[in-house]
């Protein structure tokens, strides 16, 4: 699977009775029931989709205004997720069923390929560096590094957290 696949494999996850399950916010709300295969291939396709135009109108918004596009880019963005999931949800049986941080992030270690999760790593801890050498050496831009530490130093540690949990032996299905 692809980095996004593996992003958007965190907002899924099968129950015990083999239904697909769909959980549009996360941790924070309650799953969906998935009628068929079919349509779990259909709305995993979309959430990825999703998920890629996201990141690159963050990030290409970023080209033209450092700080204020990508927010509102963002803000955008969750506008038009709102809107869509107004639309999908209804058409969803609410499950009851609630979906951990343990099992999302499970979900996401065993998607992503281990070599990319290094890569992610690596780049993580070289975005930090990166950080702490501008703090040191360009006091003027103290506010972008300390961004730059505190975004990526997260973004290591989640990574270093999937990386563990790629490696830990699945819990016995009963």
């Amino acid at each position: 699977m692809g980095y996004f696949d593996g992003l958007a494999s965190g907002s899924f996850k099968t129950s015990q009775d083999g239904r697909r399950l769909f959980f549009p916010w996360g941790v924070l709300g309650s799953g969906y029931a998935i009628a068929s295969e079919q349509d779990y291939q259909r709305l995993r396709q979309h959430v990825k989709a999703c998920t890629v135009v996201t990141l690159v109108a963050v990030i290409a918004s970023g080209i033209y205004e450092p700080y204020l596009a990508p927010l509102a880019a963002a803000a955008l963005l969750v506008c038009f997720y709102l809107a869509w999931m107004w639309r999908v949800l209804p058409r969803l049986q609410r499950s009851g069923e609630r979906l951990s941080l343990q099992e999302s992030m499970t979900s996401q270690a065993q998607a992503h390929s281990a070599v990319v999760l290094w890569l992610l790593a690596i780049a993580s801890i070289v975005f930090v560096v990166t950080g702490v050498v501008m703090l040191v050496f360009d006091p003027g831009s103290r506010l972008t590094a300390l961004a730059c530490i505190v975004f990526f130093g997260l973004c290591a540690a989640k990574i270093a957290r999937l990386l563990a949990l790629r490696h830990r032996p699945a819990a016995p299905q009963l």
